[in-house]
């Protein structure tokens, strides 16, 4: 009797993994045959592909990229996967360290980041200690993790800023990373596996060149793309067209629209010398013409305008400057 019972809860475990099994495949296929069924339309290609391994600091202009689930990844560095913290562990950017502008993190092999900053020597950041202290790291009431670079690190940022209290942490494999799903403006929009490091809230940021130069015909003074710090750049589409694209397709990689981009002080930061502009440009002449008027939006940014799109990653691959830009809307 126990042989049979035995018996019966086996082969109960094993119906019950293979529709578990079952499940999964008629998912993966249905998500594919979805994929398939959108009708992609070439509106460009792409023209600027931006990798910025640390948050806030310059981005780097590249020729390709790895598009994966959490951002861009050159060389083995994954796009804002290291971060400032002060004193207290509050993440530090451009919007009270301007002059962070202007260090600049290059890739130098192996997964490993030299940063580089006028009247500095130049630093190869230490690879954190797996054995450290694992830090928690809170950014726009989204939580995560990080990994301490050490001393070394936490001094060159101190003489660079001109103040102590300053460390770099790194977002490393294995660490909690930080998801969207339920922060009140993505709820209903992200899911579970948009999953980043330390970008504000998704994988990518996309622009568009011919927005750019709408903008520009408004200024007295032109602005560059770097203010905006999108990781794609499209043109030979019309200005603001991507307002409507759904989803986009470079190659194997395929990318689906969050939300639009609420625009901030970050934008008046010139990328070139790290000066605040003091009449608030181009983010004054944004809001006189780029302000949401889909009341489901309006709670939502207020009196921030819009310029690109916050995306999320459906299909990882390579994309290359030139590649042809297809989106379905």
């Amino acid at each position: 009797m126990d042989g049979l019972k035995t018996a019966l809860e086996s082969r109960q475990v094993v119906v019950a993994a293979l529709a578990t099994a079952a499940v999964v495949t008629t998912g993966a296929a249905y998500l594919t045959w979805l994929r398939y069924r959108r009708q992609y339309v070439p509106v460009g290609h792409v023209s600027k592909i931006y990798v910025h391994p640390v948050k806030s600091c310059r981005g780097l202009e590249v020729g390709e990229a790895e598009v994966t689930k959490q951002g861009l990844r050159l060389e083995g560095v994954m796009d804002r996967h290291l971060l400032v913290l002060d004193e207290k562990d509050h993440f530090v950017t451009a919007r009270t360290e301007p002059s962070m502008i202007l260090i600049t993190p290059r890739c130098i092999g192996d997964g490993q980041v030299r940063l580089e900053a006028p009247g500095m020597d130049p630093l190869n950041v230490p690879k954190p200690n797996t054995d450290g202290r694992v830090i928690d790291v809170t950014i726009w009431d989204i939580e995560g993790e990080a990994m301490d670079c050490g001393p070394e690190a936490a001094d060159w940022l101190e003489k660079y800023f001109g103040k102590p209290g300053f460390k770099l942490v790194m977002s490393t494999p294995g660490l909690k990373k930080r998801c969207p799903v339920n922060h009140k403006r993505y709820k209903g929009i992200a899911t579970k596996n948009d999953k980043v490091g330390f970008q504000d809230q998704t994988a990518l940021m996309l622009t568009s060149e011919a927005s750019l130069d709408d903008l520009n015909n408004k200024l007295a003074t032109p602005v560059a793309m770097r203010n905006f710090r999108p990781n794609i750049v499209v043109a030979g589409c019309e200005a603001f067209q991507e307002d409507d694209w759904q989803y986009v397709r470079i190659g194997d990689a395929e990318i689906r629209r969050m939300l639009p981009c609420d625009r901030c002080l970050m934008t008046t930061i010139d990328p070139e010398t790290g000066m605040k502009n003091c009449t608030l440009e181009p983010l004054k002449t944004l809001r006189s013409y780029r302000l949401t008027e889909d009341e489901k939006y309006k709670a939502v940014f207020g009196h921030g305008p819009l310029f690109g799109l916050t995306c999320g990653v459906e299909q990882e691959g390579a994309i290359h400057i030139g590649d042809t830009v297809y989106v379905c809307t």
